[in-house]
């Protein structure tokens, strides 16, 4: 298999969609999709009948296409490599197109751009793949029906090793699938496994948006999420799936709002958990008087927290306007504690070029995996 550094993500978008009305089918229309001059310069082309106004929004720019022939509009993308979250219009209604890929961010299913060539450790390279399942479970904690995506590594239903499990949380407005859409996470992993850089291992991925019934209203419930995961999540899949159950083969790690569920969790109950990532996010309480806040004191022992985890690792974006002030301010936390890196070997601290996005995460990601799980 050649690899394919401009690979679109077809698991979320059609290659060649289906029309959506049978008048469609009688209609010649072009390819569509993001596409490469011949300088490598990506340009967008989408076919619109009778639109008069079509444009694309990327993060802070917006770029207005233009009808090159009746009906086709295109519009050159002035971007670097990576991952984008995009917002199209046209006459001014947001549409999600089937010719990009498809995602879930901003709590809502949105298209998504994934500029070529990929970075290095997601890319859809010759090696043997592992596989991504759906599984569902019912909760006792929120009465409901609640599901989770697992990643299971090569070989794994052809093996009868137990492996160990890697709990990974997305941001505030995603779900589930997002680590796998937007993460590449399946990719990231069976890289690593193949250049013997990771451990092979079960990879969960749980919806953090657990939400509770507030006077007829659906409102997220930010500490619902460590009893779903420890009371219905973990005990579900160490009955459904090969796994080791001892807490040096137990990992979790989020990114933003997913980063705060990390070290609630991994903090609060340092014996089932031997380690934590927390990219782009937090490690202090955001309110300081909060009864939630008792996990922060595990900081306050510095042997107790040195020998709870193998390690603890901090990862940030440099151009984070989210997160970045956030996690300087845990740097001096740590520092004030006598568990900066420089003193504590359990602690990684890594900073990436990028802002509060998953170009940033999948980085994090395929560093923070490196560490885990060694003998």
């Amino acid at each position: 298999m050649t690899e394919n550094l401009f690979l679109q993500d077809q698991a979320v978008s059609f290659h060649r969609p289906y029309p959506a009305s049978l008048t469609a089918l009688h209609e010649k229309q072009p390819e569509q999709g993001i596409f490469y001059r011949q300088d490598g310069t990506p340009f967008l082309k989408l076919w619109m009948k009778n639109a008069c106004d079509v444009k694309i929004v990327i993060g802070q720019d917006t770029y207005i296409l233009l009808e090159v022939e009746r009906n086709l509009w295109e519009v050159t993308l002035p971007l670097e490599p990576g991952f984008y979250y995009a917002a199209l219009y046209v006459d001014s209604v947001e549409i999600a197109s089937p010719y990009l890929p498809i995602g879930y961010g901003h709590s809502r299913p949105c298209n998504y751009l994934e500029i070529g060539p990929v970075m290095e450790a997601c890319r859809l390279k010759d090696v043997l793949h592992g596989s991504i399942r759906h599984e569902y479970f019912y909760s006792e904690v929120t009465g409901q029906t609640e599901s989770c995506l697992v990643y299971a590594p090569p070989g794994y239903d052809r093996d009868q090793l137990r492996l160990p499990v890697l709990y990974l949380q997305h941001g505030h407005g995603e779900n589930e699938q997002c680590w796998v859409h937007q993460g590449r996470v399946n990719f990231i992993m069976d890289n690593l496994i193949a250049a013997g850089k990771a451990e092979p291992c079960i990879v969960v991925m749980n919806n953090g948006m657990v939400q509770k019934n507030e006077n007829g209203v659906r409102v997220l419930d930010q500490t619902r999420i460590e009893r779903l995961l420890l009371e219905d999540c973990i005990p579900f899949i160490e009955s459904h799936y090969r796994v080791r159950t001892d807490k040096w083969s137990r990992a979790m790690a989020g990114l933003s709002m997913g980063s705060m569920q990390t070290s609630i969790v991994t903090m609060k109950h340092p014996d089932m958990f031997g380690y934590a990532g927390v990219f782009s996010g937090f490690v202090g309480p955001f309110n300081k008087t909060n009864a939630e806040n008792s996990y922060i004191q595990l900081l306050d022992d510095r042997e107790k927290f040195t020998q709870s985890f193998r390690v603890f690792f901090r990862a940030c974006g440099d151009e984070d306007l989210v997160a970045l002030e956030r996690f300087e301010a845990d740097r001096a936390l740590f520092e004030e504690k006598g568990l900066a890196p420089a003193e504590n070997s359990i602690h990684v601290e890594k900073m990436y070029p990028g802002e509060h996005e998953w170009n940033v995460w999948r980085m994090c990601l395929r560093d923070f995996a490196q560490y885990l799980f060694h003998e």
